[in-house]
């Protein structure tokens, strides 16, 4: 699988942002496969090995800043990756745009920066919404996650209250799909 540039340049971003003075000891910490894709300039519209340019240095940043909670790393790109990608002049789109079809566009973004990928869109009910992986063939627990942390904070940001998300499915734990369920007031 491939992931986009966008994607990679979001997680190094992270690091430096959120954790600058142990931004070269992250990057001092990965392996050459994976370190390679870091240094220099990055180039946001190639596309990258999906493990080595993005779960492995997801799982390094969740060792050395989350204590190993694979969980609460991966939502907290997702949220950063949101703020980046979504304020400043999409903030109006969010202020008019449907929850619903928010998560629409969610779907979309996910299948134009991860490839080959197949995401669907499930309206639920007028305060919950959810998002249908069905292809993601390298599709683990901080991928499902970070897609959560993203969406959880695209909502936020367009005025949903209290939202929260739970993974219904998991392709990572071998079901048909990735099914990950928003809620809101």
């Amino acid at each position: 699988m491939k992931v986009k540039g966008t994607a990679i340049k979001t997680t190094r971003d992270f690091v430096k942002t959120k954790y600058t003075k142990d931004y070269d000891k992250w990057l001092n910490s990965l392996p050459p496969e994976s370190k390679k894709f870091f240094e220099g300039s990055l180039d946001v519209t190639e596309w990258f090995p999906l493990k080595e340019a993005y779960k492995i240095p997801i799982l390094k940043i969740s060792e050395m800043f989350f204590s190993g909670n694979n969980k609460e790393c991966a939502e907290a790109i997702g949220y950063y990756s949101a703020d980046v990608a979504l304020k400043g002049f999409y903030k109006v789109f969010l202020l008019v745009a449907s929850p619903n079809y928010l998560a629409q566009r969610a779907s979309k973004i996910i299948t134009t920066f991860y490839q080959p990928s197949a995401v669907e869109t499930v309206s639920l009910s007028p305060n919950s919404t959810a998002i249908r992986v069905t292809e993601f063939a390298e599709m683990d627990n901080t991928l499902e996650y970070r897609f959560g942390g993203w969406c959880k904070r695209a909502l936020e940001l367009s005025n949903c209250k209290n939202v929260n998300f739970k993974i219904k499915s998991s392709l990572a734990k071998g079901d048909d799909c990735t099914e990950i369920v928003f809620t809101w007031e």
